[in-house]
């Protein structure tokens, strides 16, 4: 069954975005085959259930195109060192209660499948998490691929660990992370006053904070076909081609 039903559950989502990226300057306004990449992501995230949707961004000019494209946003500070202090700082601006779900959404995911944020918050509903996130399978062109990150999971959907490197915990159980969150607002308090954490530095992976904290993480696998983070000028240009073959 693709939906994972749960008629009680409500959840928010919250899209961070920063204008100036290192690799691709100026991402979020790059045009897809007539759309910016923020709109087609924003226009994802209208197709699924969440209550609301926001853009937390640093940016007057990202305001500005959410006013255009009809999606509400939120200006937070310029001074975060991560999009998940930004979701917080959003959630706090909107005064969530505890045990609210949010959904943060990548704002470089151009054709997430909204069936998959669904499912991700139901997910978190069902496991009683404080933090679930989504993978796929791995192509083999992305085995080799340190970009890639990958994780390990049990049989009770845990996971065990998270890796750049496909030999961490055996390359056969190795599935691809996808850049997709679901916490409870409760965790997010608590996770902005850790500090970086040694393998949350040496790997690069933001999410090591909560895993060197001794917080579980529960992953579940996604049902969209299209699994693009658009990053660099390359993945920029696979994204004009699938928008061009939609």
């Amino acid at each position: 069954l693709k939906k994972q039903e749960n008629s009680l559950m409500t959840y928010k989502i919250i899209i961070p975005v920063r204008l100036n990226s290192t690799r691709l300057p100026r991402k979020p306004m790059k045009d897809i085959y007539g759309k910016t990449l923020l709109q087609r992501v924003a226009e994802q995230a209208k197709k699924s259930d969440a209550m609301s949707i926001h853009v937390a961004t640093d940016s007057d000019e990202i305001c500005e195109l959410c006013s255009l494209i009809e999606v509400n946003s939120i200006l937070t500070s310029d001074e975060h060192e991560s999009g998940t202090d930004r979701v917080f700082e959003t959630c706090s601006k909107l005064s969530l209660k505890d045990d609210e779900i949010v959904v943060n959404v990548q704002g470089d995911e151009p054709f997430i499948d909204p069936e998959d944020i669904n499912n991700l918050a139901s997910f978190c509903v069902a496991k009683e998490a404080d933090i679930a996130t989504l993978y796929a399978d791995l192509s083999k062109k992305e085995l080799s691929d340190e970009n890639v990150v990958k994780l390990w999971i049990n049989s009770n959907d845990q996971v065990l660990d998270f890796s750049r490197d496909i030999n961490h915990l055996g390359a056969a159980s190795a599935k691809k992370h996808l850049g997709i969150y679901a916490y409870r607002f409760g965790f997010l308090k608590t996770f902005v006053q850790w500090e970086q954490s040694s393998n949350e530095q040496s790997r690069k992976l933001e999410q090591m904070r909560a895993m060197d904290n001794g917080q579980s993480i529960f992953a579940s696998k996604a049902f969209g076909e299209i699994h693009l983070g658009v990053d660099t000028q390359s993945d920029l240009d696979k994204a004009i081609e699938i928008a061009k073959n939609m």
